[in-house]
């Protein structure tokens, strides 16, 4: 089952709900996610169902007060899921519609998953995390978070609460439901085989298909990726020797030319806080930013035109959810966009932009292909809000 697209009216809205909250993923039941372990063994197992094909693996390592990682997901920068170097994990599955407004739970910069895999070791931790801080992905979506020991949880909210599942033992749930209870049945062995077997009768086709399944060992701290198309191949990366290389990154599809090269500088919006210390540069092309910012603006006010986007793009926000008007009206007014780096690759060209609304400021990213069509965005990779 999959959601209808949304009439255009909806999709201006919702297009300036993508910048600001990142929803780029919701077909229903997106994702399939999974605990395998024994008393010896604990398996991380995900599948990531997801109509953005530009899929990265990146590595961040640990400083003061934060723990290193890696994380996955595409180029917006949005961690979809990781695992840190003390052997705790998350993923989410979307497709959910749950009654979750807003409290007065601090809130977090940029991607709260991302701050709870700095901070947290456990998976009472990370509840702990999640009870604390505001997260307003569980209107749409659910998480599970397991530790090296084999516990998990299973984190999502109902009624306006927050509900959270524990267990020690193998279970998982998201699109390939029906294939995961058949196998979770048989009792199989937690091993990384079995768990990529699981994951390939459990993967999804069509618009939202799986573009990547990962299995993490969290006892090990071992990575094995295997990225769709083009096979079943598996690459198998170590989270510690990663981290001694610094923070850098890998593009999935590229991934064994990529490791024979010097490891990957981190684009902007995968760095860690990028707005810290990040001056605004001279801007060759103002006539680009003009355009942006009347995208941004239309997207804002209901008006967003298709030719302004990649038709991919285009239909990639058309999926996304309804949001309450109270998500947007959080960040306030836009009043300014300041260019702060601006890079080329594969035809196409990023530009990053310091936004200030009224109530925040806010890392703004933005790819652009030859035409000038926005072909991916993100406006919550970093947000620093203002003093009420």
């Amino acid at each position: 089952m999959r959601p209808q697209p949304l009439a255009s009216r909806r999709v201006g809205y919702l297009w300036g709900s993508a910048l600001i909250l990142l929803l780029v993923f919701i077909p229903a039941r997106a994702c399939t996610i999974f605990v395998l372990t024994d008393a010896d063994h604990a398996f991380f197992c995900n599948n990531e169902d997801n109509a953005n094909p530009r899929t990265i693996i990146w590595f961040q390592p640990g400083g003061s007060g934060h723990y290193g990682a890696v994380y996955v997901g595409t180029d917006t920068g949005w961690a979809q899921g990781g695992m840190n170097i003390e052997g705790l994990a998350f993923d989410w599955i979307a497709g959910y519609s749950e009654k979750w407004e807003a409290s007065a739970a601090a809130r977090v910069r940029g991607n709260p998953s991302q701050r709870m895999l700095e901070t947290c070791r456990t998976v009472g931790e990370a509840a702990a995390f999640f009870q604390s801080h505001w997260e307003p992905s569980f209107s749409f979506a659910r998480l599970l978070v397991a530790d090296r020991s084999g516990a998990s949880a299973v984190i999502r909210a109902q009624d306006n609460r927050l509900v959270i599942e524990r267990d020690n033992q193998c279970r998982g749930f998201g699109f390939g439901q029906r294939p995961l209870d058949l196998a979770l049945a048989r009792h199989p062995q937690p091993t990384v085989e079995n768990g990529l077997k699981i994951l390939r009768d459990c993967r999804q086709d069509g618009y939202f298909s799986s573009k990547y399944s990962n299995v993490y060992d969290l006892k090990r701290g071992k990575i094995f990726l295997c990225f769709l198309p083009p096979g079943d191949d598996t690459v198998e990366l170590d989270l510690p020797v990663e981290l001694e290389k610094g923070a850098h990154y890998y593009d999935m599809p590229r991934i064994r030319e990529q490791r024979r090269q010097s490891p990957l500088a981190l684009p902007l919006n995968l760095r860690r806080f990028p707005l810290d210390n990040l001056p605004p540069i001279a801007d060759p092309e103002p006539p680009v930013t003009a355009h942006l910012r009347e995208v941004i603006q239309h997207g804002l006010d209901g008006t967003s035109q298709a030719g302004d986007f990649t038709p991919e793009m285009w239909k990639r926000i058309s999926h996304l959810p309804k949001k309450s008007q109270d998500d947007l009206k959080r960040f306030g007014q836009l009043l300014s966009m300041d260019l702060v780096e601006r890079s080329e690759k594969d035809g196409q060209r990023s530009y990053y932009y310091r936004a200030e609304f009224t109530h925040a400021t806010a890392l703004q990213y933005i790819l652009l292909d030859a035409q000038n069509r926005v072909a991916s965005g993100n406006l919550q990779v970093d947000s620093v809000w203002k003093p009420e």
